[in-house]
This record gives C-alpha cells, structure tokens and sequence, in this order.
C-alpha cells in the first residue's frame, strides 16, 4: 500500500520549516546602547546614557506656568529612569514607573515634559 507521504517526508517538512525560523533568531548580534533624551517645551534639555550606567542619579527640573514655579524629580538608577516626584495635578508620568527600553516614554504634559528612551 502506497502512502502519500511516509515518516522521512513528515521529518524532513518539519525540519525545513523549523530551518526556515532559523533567521528570525538574533545570534550575537549586542544590544544597541540606548540613552534618556528628556524634552521639555519640544527643547532636548538633557540626553542621559542608560546602558552602562551605575548608581543613582537625580535632577530636579523646574517649569513656571502662570507665574508659578513647578517641578519635576528624576531618578536615574543603574538603567532605568523615572519621575519620582511632581507637583502636576494627575501624577500620570509618576505613575508610569521606571523606563529602560528603546521607545518607552514617560510623558508629564501638564509641565510639557516627554523622556523617551532611544537607541544608537
């Protein structure tokens, strides 16, 4: 009795297929370096390295609106970044959380602030 495909034929399509995702898989290739570029206004004030960093870095940056000076506290710690304090009314960007990867943004747009993590 003839079949229409035997045991090598089903192993053989199995394998080619698995052969065929084979280049979907990153084999060495590093991780891009990526850095924190903070806005504020559409202004680049600030571009921070997050590959490689160590430690705890924090900046304070101030926004006046309607004759009142706001703020903003960033945290760098080791790789990641985040707004841990501001004095905007929905909290939104500090609830946000910690940030790491190429296109996270944190956004606080009651003071005009955007961090966006971007890659080399």
């Amino acid at each position: 009795m003839n079949k229409l495909l035997k045991k090598a034929d089903i192993v053989l399509i199995v394998l080619f297929f698995a052969l065929s995702l084979l280049p979907l898989v990153k084999f060495g290739q590093p991780e891009l370096a990526c850095y924190a570029e903070i806005r504020q206004t559409g202004k680049v004030i600030e571009r921070i390295q997050l590959t490689g960093h160590t430690g705890v870095t924090e900046l304070t940056l101030p926004y006046e609106t309607d004759g009142q000076e706001k703020h903003n506290h960033i945290r760098i710690e080791n790789e990641y970044i985040s707004v841990t304090d501001a004095d905007c009314p929905d909290k939104i960007c500090i609830q946000t959380g910690a940030i790491s990867h190429a296109g996270e943004i944190i956004a606080c747009l009651p003071h005009k602030l955007i961090i966006e993590i971007k890659s080399e």
